[in-house]
């Protein structure tokens, strides 16, 4: 009894936080997505130019190693972390949404918290913007 009473409390408690919305995106609704419900974004490394192609016009942060930035990031902040090339890439955008490739497709999780985290771990290198 006192199992299912734990069980429910925990249940309750993440219910009263919220669940993060989870969505899988096609590439051509990844790029709809950054083009209408985005206007700040922070991206690690560096995504296809396809979607990069969205974020021409957002006030955008990059954080790369030693790659150069491409032609659609033009005015954008560049952060370098050192080291190589990154491998892979994901984004945050609007303190809100977490955007990054899965198996040929894109996930978006909307969850201020998830992106909080995140973003808390880049602060130093951001200069502890929020």
């Amino acid at each position: 009894m006192a199992r299912l009473l734990l069980a429910l409390l925990a249940a309750s408690l993440a219910l009263a936080q919220g669940l993060p919305s989870v969505h899988t995106l096609s590439e051509r609704e990844a790029y709809w997505f950054l083009v209408n419900r985005t206007r700040e974004v922070l991206v690690v490394g560096l995504p296809p130019a396809s979607l990069g192609e969205a974020l021409k016009e957002k006030r955008l942060t990059l954080v790369l190693g030693r790659e150069a930035p491409p032609p659609w990031a033009q005015g954008a902040r560049v952060v370098r972390l050192g080291g190589g090339p990154m491998a892979g890439w994901f984004l945050l955008a609007d303190g809100r949404y977490f955007l990054a490739p899965k198996e040929g497709k894109y996930m978006v999780v909307e969850s201020r918290e998830v992106v909080a985290t995140l973003h808390g771990y880049f602060a130093v290198a951001l200069g502890g913007e929020p």
